[in-house]
């Protein structure tokens, strides 16, 4: 069986915008994999919500950015891809019982065309009036902002491990290699 791991999504303020709940698919130890099945309760700040999609997170140790990749529930087709700036973070495995991300407010969206933007700018700079943090990150910020929206425009970079169609099955059922194996033949 899969581990499970709680995913929270942190504001530079400290306070919790998001959580919810996936399983590691142990594919690298360069980068981690959690596995959220369609069905999934998303807790966010302004209300719960079921999820109607699978969802892929990717987290990369003491990286600028934290990637999602939304699949259709029964085809596995790709729906979306939401790739946050975030702060990095140097304790992410794959057997971490919680991976938590500190969200720098700027976003690559990737449509389910494979069309590409930026968002969010606005926000970024109210928030870097009010917190340090965010001023002072501002560079590396925007530098992970710009090679994101290249290599999703190209399907480059880390968007090269991330499979274009998810394979129809429950990974919650598959030993960890065998979840592995599966989500490395996809892509």
């Amino acid at each position: 069986m899969l581990l499970e791991a709680n995913i929270k999504k942190i504001l530079v303020d400290g306070s919790q915008w998001a959580s919810w709940s996936g399983y590691h698919i142990p594919v690298s130890e360069e980068y981690f994999v959690i596995w959220t099945p369609a069905g999934t309760t998303m807790h966010w700040k302004p209300g719960d919500w079921v999820s109607p999609k699978h969802q892929l997170t990717y987290f990369w140790r003491d990286s600028w950015f934290t990637i999602h990749i939304g699949y259709e529930k029964k085809s596995g087709h790709f729906l979306s891809g939401y790739c946050d700036v975030v702060l990095p973070n140097s304790a992410y495995t794959n057997n971490a019982q919680e991976l938590i991300y500190t969200d720098l407010y700027i976003d690559v969206v990737v449509r389910d065309d494979y069309s590409v933007y930026t968002k969010d700018h606005e926000v970024f700079d109210r928030a870097a009036q009010r917190f340090p943090i965010v001023e002072q990150s501002r560079e590396k910020s925007y530098e992970a902002l710009n090679l994101l929206e290249m290599q999703a425009r190209e399907w480059t970079g880390p968007f090269e491990r991330m499979p274009h169609t998810l394979p129809p099955v429950d990974f919650a059922q598959l030993s960890p290699e065998e979840a592995a194996k599966v989500l490395r033949a996809a892509f």
